[in-house]
């Protein structure tokens, strides 16, 4: 237990983290889902830039505008829980190069639609399904090659969207009224497909090997390794279980299982929130549309900041001491951006500033807690359930703004459901996130069952 309570012994009883942790960025892996993740996100979250004219093009409401979005959303989630068990049981390489194709056919898609009901096809069936297999197979192999420093690993995996959003936000502001919104859909298309030779990258290493465990048939699942990662074949299931199905039934119906779902649906309600509709709030204030662009750019590139300072310093301090610091500064941010205005532009960047650091740090560290507790065999699948959260999240949020403001004229209720679920987040990390002595604990037990 000593070494479980002190960062010297632990680093002793498991050596190769001390080196993994100086090894995370510069390796393969984590630079080709740096790239992956850069290049499929960045067109997808042109989405508040498309939608006027998706509105304009089409003569539709706000609330149909959203559409394509909210089928996004609503596939996605319906889609994650089977696509987490397929990277339990198929090389991510081949998944990650489909998905990556399906994005750049949903592309392809929406560049020609005649109606609202192409694009939300596009949106629904390609994106959907494309983005979701190049998310969770991202954090999956992430987490499970850099077990141990899974907060700053996932950092920089999860940097690449931010960048590539950050750098694209004012490119395509300029370009969708100089060239349409259409020739910009079909350059999202071809720029898609640069991502297949990244995937190919962050699959590269050497061989691991997870074996079929008892019930279970076939060779099991091949892996790559990054440097220290500790294999999730050795992890034992819990006591009792007869299979990694029968673990897996086991997580699902725990306590701890469904309040840190809850919290990750909170997760989906701030971030969708704040970036899809908060542009259009403050553009009603008084702030106009080129600098609101510019803003989500700002809130970008903090969001990468946030990505790799907040989950490299929640593998030192802990997922409950820096997620709630980061839990303070979303509330801060949400609140000066819903407050600023036109004669206040520079309360509306710190605002977006705060903001992207908060969430950017938050989703670190969402998902390194989820690796902390969950990994193994069946993370996967468990991942993939929990990936549904997110995009129920956003479902919500933006359904109770955009029906809102075909009511009343403003996005103030998002901000009440951002708050309510920025709340039911922290009390969710609190109750259930990792306990750093024991994440410490399990890791020195895994690393002694190790051969050799």
């Amino acid at each position: 237990m000593a070494a479980a309570r002190t960062g010297g012994a632990y680093d002793d009883a498991v050596p190769s983290l001390r080196a993994s942790r100086k090894d995370v960025i510069r390796s393969l892996p984590v630079l080709g889902a740096f790239v992956v993740g850069a290049i499929a996100y960045a067109p997808l979250y042109c989405f508040p830039l498309l939608v006027p004219e998706f509105e304009t093009t089409f003569h539709a409401s706000r609330e149909l505008g959203q559409m394509p979005w909210t089928m996004f959303l609503l596939v996605s989630a319906l889609a994650s829980p089977l696509l987490g068990r397929a990277f339990d049981v198929i090389g991510d390489r081949l998944l990650l190069t489909v998905g990556v194709v399906l994005i750049a056919l949903g592309w392809l898609v929406a560049s020609a639609a005649s109606d609202v009901t192409f694009l939300v096809a596009a949106y629904g069936i390609f994106l959907a399904l494309g983005l979701q297999l190049t998310f969770v197979g991202t954090t999956t192999a992430v987490a499970r090659r850099y077990a141990g420093v899974a907060g700053l690993a996932l950092g920089v995996a999860y940097a690449g969207p931010g960048i590539g959003v950050a750098l694209i936000l004012p490119l395509a502001a300029g370009a969708i009224p100089e060239f349409g919104w259409r020739s910009m859909t079909l350059g999202f298309a071809a720029t898609s497909l640069l991502a297949v030779p990244f995937v190919w990258l962050m699959t590269s290493g050497a061989a691991v090997i997870v074996p079929a465990q008892g019930g279970e048939t076939g060779r099991g699942l091949h892996e790559t390794s990054g440097p220290g990662a500790i294999a999730a074949s050795q992890e034992p299931v819990p006591p009792g279980s007869r299979s990694r199905s029968d673990a897996l039934r086991r997580t699902l119906r725990t306590r701890r299982f469904l309040i840190l779902l809850v919290g990750a649906v909170g997760i989906g309600c701030i971030d969708e929130g704040i970036y899809q509709l908060s542009p259009r709030h403050v553009e009603a204030q008084g702030i106009t549309a080129d600098y609101a662009a510019v803003l989500l750019a700002v809130s970008c590139y903090a969001y990468v900041v946030g990505q790799v300072v907040g989950g490299g310093l929640s593998d030192r301090f802990g997922r409950r001491f820096i997620g709630l610091i980061c839990a303070a500064m979303i509330a801060a941010g949400a609140t000066a951006i819903f407050l600023s205005s036109g004669s206040t532009p520079a309360l509306a960047a710190a605002g977006y500033v705060a903001y992207g650091f908060g969430i950017g740090a938050t989703i670190a560290i969402r998902s390194a807690a989820f690796s902390d507790v969950f990994g193994g065999h069946n993370f996967g699948a468990i991942f993939g359930v929990i990936a549904v959260a997110y995009p129920v999240g956003g479902i919500i949020v933006m359904n109770v703004g955009s029906i809102f403001y075909d009511r009343i004229g403003n996005y103030w209720p998002v901000y009440g459901v951002v708050m309510a679920s920025l709340l039911a987040w922290s009390v969710a990390l609190v109750i259930a996130g990792p306990r750093r002595h024991g994440l410490r604990a399990r890791l020195a037990h895994v690393r002694a069952r190790l051969p050799g």
